[in-house]
């Protein structure tokens, strides 16, 4: 029997987080099915209701402590943890979570890890003065193991893995499609899918831009657009900003919805334009043709790790690149899954290992 304390950005009905949790829980139970879990979340009882494992509130400081001592590794389970752009709370808060783990003497692991940025002087000393305490390091693409070095961080060597929701492999489109009519899309037509976020505004606004490509790509496809939010309730909001703009009909998602819902919901589209980074990867997944945007360096990275770029960003978003990019993935569709699914054959392996990893410091190896 051994225990795992996990940390991240869980409970915060953040549809990404709760796949890497989940990813990470089930191969790491395929090689010890004698494991449990407790996470760290921002809302414990909805973390235990989805994962069925213990959870503990990320402000009741006594609960973590206690149960960092009865953890046999405490992990950091993927996800850009490592930040100061929003601000240095983020950044403080896990450090600090590691530093308590180390004064219990427990081992920590930073596991498929997306890092930064880190501008400021505070977070750039504490990262190395922190982390290179850590028993393992894996990042989710070289990108990431390159941003570790840059800041100091030397030992132990960084593995390069894979994001680990990628475990979780092709979603159903069967649920994802009585999802869809139960929300009033009708499915006579091939379906765009489109994810979005809140955005730091660019030199130009990115929501007409999108709107203007959303609507072109629907015209000429004779599809239909669904808005699919990945984080309630921000991405509702930030969805309807683009809406507004749009002349061909859209729909929001809304509601209480789980990771593995809109993994469905995504399998089901024909197409796939997505800003957040989940997105992209739950697109990837089922081998769902996609047309990447960028506001953060690690969408660009996922995308070079499928052998893609980014079509725009929310600081330059040409509405004829996207719907360029869009059509020849329409047009291209099965040759586009069928590479999907090849790339996924070579990253799943890759998001595995993380849990070999942690199973081996659990072994002591």
């Amino acid at each position: 029997m051994a225990e795992i304390l996990i940390a991240g950005y869980y409970g915060f009905h953040n549809a990404g987080d709760e796949a890497m949790l989940a990813g990470l829980r089930r191969a790491i139970r395929e090689l010890r099915p004698d494991v449990t879990f407790t996470a760290i979340s921002g809302t414990a009882s909805q973390t235990r209701n989805l994962h069925g494992i213990r959870a503990v509130s990320r402000s009741d400081l006594r609960a973590i402590w206690e149960a960092i001592g009865r953890a046999d590794l405490v992990m950091f389970g993927g996800g850009s943890l490592l930040q100061d752009v929003t601000s240095s709370r983020s950044l403080i808060y896990y450090l600090g979570l590691a530093t308590m783990a180390w004064l219990r003497r427990k081992p920590v692991m930073f596991c498929a890890q997306g890092i930064g940025p880190v501008t400021r002087p505070l977070g750039r000393a504490m990262v190395p003065l922190i982390v290179n305490r850590a028993a393992l390091i894996t990042a989710r693409d070289p990108e990431a193991a390159e941003t570790f070095r840059r800041l100091g961080v030397t030992r132990p060597p960084v593995t390069v893995t894979a994001d680990a929701a990628l475990v979780l492999g092709p979603a159903d489109r069967e649920t994802g499609e009585a999802l869809l009519r139960q929300a009033g899309v009708e499915l006579d037509r091939p379906l765009i899918g489109v994810s979005v976020r809140p955005w730091k505004p660019g030199p130009e606004p990115m929501e007409p831009r999108l709107a203007e490509a959303l609507d072109k790509l629907a015209r000429e496809a004779g599809a239909r657009v669904v808005f699919i939010p990945m984080q309630q309730p921000k991405d509702v909001d930030a969805s309807r900003a683009v809406t507004a703009h749009m002349r061909e009909p859209a729909v929001v998602l809304n509601g209480a919805h789980t990771y593995e819902d809109l993994r469905a919901v995504i399998a089901r589209c024909d197409l796939v334009v997505g800003l957040r980074y989940h997105s992209l990867v739950f697109a990837a997944m089922s081998g769902v043709p996609l047309v990447g945007l960028s506001y953060d360096p690690k969408n660009d990275a996922f995308l070079r790790q499928i052998g893609m770029e980014a079509a725009g960003s929310t600081e330059r978003l040409d509405p004829a690149a996207v719907v360029a990019a869009g059509r020849r993935a329409l047009a291209e569709a099965p040759a586009v899954r069928a590479d999907l699914l090849r790339q996924m054959d070579r990253l799943v392996p890759l998001a595995r290992l993380n849990a070999e990893l942690a199973v081996e410091l659990l072994q002591g190896r």
